[in-house]
């Protein structure tokens, strides 16, 4: 048995032994059956959105909220592991934020493509720990909070009720707002005010903004979220589909993550792509519907953005992995992937994540009680790309070791990987894996396109 010596003695002390999962060993995780996803042609297929650079450009920031509680599809990633303590337990600083204007008030919220809802934390917001006892509202971490009130009204006998990764979740009214961002107003959007919490915030950040498909809102009917049923929720349109639908900007936007030393930034281009160079070279393919929710509505519609690669590409220092060089031999339908700005890593099929972790240099180890690869924070990592409609998008090493204090686990000494199990689904491709694009969500063509973006 092999234990890496910068972890030996901390994990020895505490009586937990590691070993590390070489990708021979395939059983080594346990795979849980895939969630059903299908395709759908849409009724009425667009023309590809004509590519330009957008007038309508918005900074985003890197943030130091906890990354598994900024996106609704962490809950899916625990829900199929089991592990039983924190899942990514050093995903810290892995959020982004924008800047919106909510009823005149500028506010900075967590961007997420993996959710629908627009929410901020009301005044008087009645805040809980992990063990549901009430805590101080500075526990949850808001920034500042908004009034308690609609400028267009509450909606009556409807509820909001949302949960995140790790347990955190939100409960609140849902009622009517002009809302803005870089330069757009919805007037009269649906929004959520927040008044009861379970959260942990940044102190910056007073609420989330969702961009992904309106079949994933969490409105309920009703006053007693004790009563919500998943497959029975109040559909409405978000924010990015009504101005989409209203004509204010073209079907699409893109995002460009770039790296920095104080958590990184880069730009959210509404209606056409961003200001910042890179190789306009881009390929495009299709979304699928995933079958992931309880909601129905969900089942039948778009819900993530979720794509399917051909395969992958891995070569390390010690040896290559020659089964995935071959894109016949790991069959597309098997590996769809979500497209989400709320996580920081890539969550992909457990051989995968085997076989990228053993071609480290040294080879990573996988801390079971976490659920976790970490490795030597100075390790090498080997050569990883992950082909998309025949193109190879290469992951520059610094997204396939998190290095830093928002990627070092303090508990071990060990630095995270950037490519972890995903435990039979979904699969995600996270901001280690946006940071190597410019990523072009083009709804009105259901579909995505990618261009390389070397982001050094």
């Amino acid at each position: 048995m092999f234990v890496t010596s910068f972890l030996a003695a901390g994990w020895l002390m505490q009586g937990i032994v590691a070993t590390p999962l070489p990708f021979t060993e395939r059983d080594a995780l346990i795979e849980r059956p895939s969630f059903e996803f299908h395709r759908r042609d849409p009724v009425t297929k667009r023309d590809a959105t004509p590519l330009e650079t957008s007038s309508h450009i918005l900074p985003i920031q890197g943030t130091s909220i906890q990354a598994q509680g900024s996106s609704a599809l962490q809950r899916f990633v625990r829900a199929a592991s089991n592990v039983t303590t924190p899942l990514i337990s050093a995903e810290r600083g892995g959020g982004y934020a924008i800047q919106i204007d909510f009823g005149g008030t500028t506010f900075e919220v967590v961007f997420d493509t993996g959710s629908s809802d627009l929410w901020l934390a009301e005044t008087g917001v009645q805040c809980v720990n992990a063990n549901g006892r009430s805590v101080t509202v500075a526990q949850c971490g808001f920034g500042p909070l908004a009034d308690s009130t609609f400028e267009g009204g509450s909606i009556a006998n409807e509820n909001f009720n949302i949960s995140y990764g790790d347990g955190e979740f939100l409960i609140g009214t849902l009622g009517h707002e002009d809302v803005s961002i870089a330069g757009i107003t919805v007037p009269n959007q649906e929004v959520a005010l927040v008044n009861e919490a379970y959260w942990v915030g940044d102190n910056v950040t007073s609420g989330l903004m969702g961009f992904a498909f309106p079949s994933l809102t969490s409105a309920f009917p009703g006053i007693n979220p004790a009563l919500d049923n998943p497959n029975n929720t109040v559909p409405y349109t978000n924010w990015i589909f009504n101005a989409i639908e209203q004509g204010l900007i073209d079907p699409m936007f893109s995002l460009a993550i770039e790296r920095g030393t104080n958590g990184g930034g880069g730009q959210l281009a509404l209606g056409g792509l961003p200001t910042i160079p890179f190789d306009q070279t881009f390929t495009s393919t299709p979304l699928q519907i995933v079958d992931l929710t309880d909601d129905a509505n969900a089942a039948q519609n778009f819900s993530f953005y979720t794509i399917v690669p051909d395969g992958f590409l891995l070569s390390g220092q010690q040896q290559t992995y020659r089964g995935y060089r071959n894109v016949s031999e790991s069959p597309a339908t098997n590996y769809d992937a979500i497209v989400d700005s709320g996580t920081t890593l890539m969550y992909l099929p457990n051989n995968i994540a085997q076989a990228v972790n053993a071609l480290f240099d040294p080879p990573s180890v996988y801390i079971e009680e976490e659920g976790v690869f970490e490795n030597y924070c100075d390790a090498t990592p080997p050569t990883f790309a992950i082909r998309i409609n025949g193109t190879d998008f290469y992951i520059n090493s610094a997204e396939m070791l998190l290095t830093g204090a928002g990627g070092q686990d303090t508990y071990t000494g060990g630095c995270i990987t950037g490519v972890q199990p995903g435990f039979g689904g979904p699969y995600i491709l996270g901001d280690t894996f946006l940071k190597n694009v410019v990523a072009v969500y083009d709804i009105g063509a259901s579909e995505m396109r990618f261009a390389p973006h070397e982001n050094h």
